[in-house]
């Protein structure tokens, strides 16, 4: 489909994922903070709000005609870059295997995490690293631009959590910590090409992650500074991709 401005289409359906999302965390009086202490939490807060905001973004994807150039990229940057994809799924498995199995809620909860996490990676993906990079492309803008709008957007898209129970300070250190991952996952996107394995790379960091937290499994040592030394690198690495 020929558009005139498809930077402005992009940036129209990542704020209406943004209230479609926020709406339905209303409706279902969502709170960020515990939003897996249950199945149903997790259910109510991610799978649904998350699933529906999925379906409208493959509706306008599949209208725009973009599904080619938002699934494979050409693959860009040195090949000792590819380091960075490979620790943050070191990491992301790391965490996945050291979340509590054994734990009480471990077996109502952990499988709707793992459903609304795959949903979470395939949509974030889908909207920031996939419509929000092919439409600036279409516009000529240069890799640099690409990273900082997609970037920062996928950042921001983490800033209405303020507005369901995370506190302010929380919100802008997570807003500074996902703009990092997001670097992360743009380098994994144009060093392997595909949105799909950003994606699952995406769904498992949020898995561990969440997952660990749902269990009581709190990092130790090492594993404190591991999700920093991956993000420090990416933001090191992203020149030597974009510039």
């Amino acid at each position: 489909m020929e558009i005139a401005n498809p930077v402005l289409v992009a940036v129209g359906i990542y704020l209406l994922y943004l209230v479609v999302v926020a709406a339905i965390w209303k409706i279902n009086k969502v709170d960020y903070l515990t939003i897996g202490e249950s199945a149903q939490s997790a259910m109510r807060g991610i799978v649904v709000p998350i699933g529906v905001g999925l379906l409208m973004l493959v509706i306008a994807t599949t209208l725009l005609g973009w599904w080619g150039d938002v699934l494979t990229q050409s693959r860009q940057g040195p090949a000792w870059a590819m380091v960075v994809p490979v620790m943050m799924a070191a990491v992301a498995v790391l965490n996945a295997v050291r979340v509590d199995y054994r734990h009480p809620k471990a077996r109502s909860v952990l499988p709707v995490l793992a459903v609304g996490v795959l949903l979470v990676g395939a949509a974030e993906e889908l909207l920031t690293r996939g419509l929000l990079v092919v439409a600036p492309q279409q516009q000529g803008w240069s890799l640099l631009q690409v990273w900082l709008l997609s970037t920062a957007l996928f950042s921001l898209l983490h800033a209405i959590n303020v507005a369901f129970g995370v506190p302010l300070a929380g919100g802008a250190l997570q807003l500074v910590m996902t703009f990092l991952a997001g670097t992360a996952l743009f380098l994994t996107l144009f060093l392997t090409g595909s949105l799909v394995v950003a994606a699952l790379v995406h769904a498992l960091w949020d898995y561990g992650t969440f997952g660990r937290t749902i269990t009581d499994r709190a990092p130790l040592g090492i594993e404190l500074a591991l999700p920093f030394v991956v993000q420090l690198a990416a933001i090191i690495t992203i020149w030597f991709v974009v510039l």
